[in-house]
């Protein structure tokens, strides 16, 4: 009987959980969360940068493009680092593949990293890709498909402010019978 009720609370927590996780948006739309500020954020100097990026790369069946690079105060979303730490802000890189070879193709770009000019690599925001609405989402994509949205990069509020430039590296494992790989390096400049 006290195995029926403690899965019974187990579920219940679980259920609970499942009901305050939401998925947000990131881009340069409105938000789905709330957009409330505390005092203390309020003082806060608003930080938002964006640039329009033109790479565009064709390899082996898949043709990479980013377009556009931004960075935004996120701190009303709940995002939480790679740390298991509070995510104020992001630096959003916006990208897609499209994969034209016989077979499905690969990337991880959220596994990817951003250097900055200082030399300081900063790793791309995991989950990221299941609890953001329009993030990149990682993984297969099938021959004839195309793969869109956001890759997440947490950012600390001094690095938000001083972002002028940087790299964006990542790599797509083309669908060709070679399985052949294309690192990249995309620069940022804002």
């Amino acid at each position: 009987m006290k195995k029926i009720v403690g899965l019974s609370i187990c579920l219940l927590l679980i259920l609970a959980l499942a009901a305050c996780t939401e998925d947000v948006t990131v881009g340069s739309g409105a938000s789905s969360a709330s957009q409330t500020e505390s005092s203390s954020k309020a003082s806060k100097e608003k930080i938002h940068k964006q640039t329009k990026l033109d790479f565009t790369n064709t390899a082996a069946g898949q043709t990479t493009k980013v377009d556009s690079a931004e960075i935004k105060q996120v701190s009303d979303l709940n995002l939480i680092d790679n740390e298991m730490d509070q995510v104020d802000f992001v630096l959003l890189i916006h990208m897609s593949v499209s994969n034209k070879a016989k077979d499905e193709a690969t990337t991880y770009p959220s596994q990817g990293h951003v250097v900055l000019e200082d030399g300081t690599q900063i790793d791309g925001l995991m989950g990221a890709d299941v609890t953001v609405d329009d993030a990149f989402k990682d993984g297969e994509i099938a021959s004839g498909a195309t793969k869109s949205g956001y890759v997440l990069f947490p950012l600390k509020e001094k690095q938000a402010k001083q972002f002028k430039k940087g790299a964006f590296k990542f790599d797509v494992i083309a669908g060709d019978e070679m399985l052949t790989q294309k690192n990249y390096s995309v620069a940022i400049q804002f």
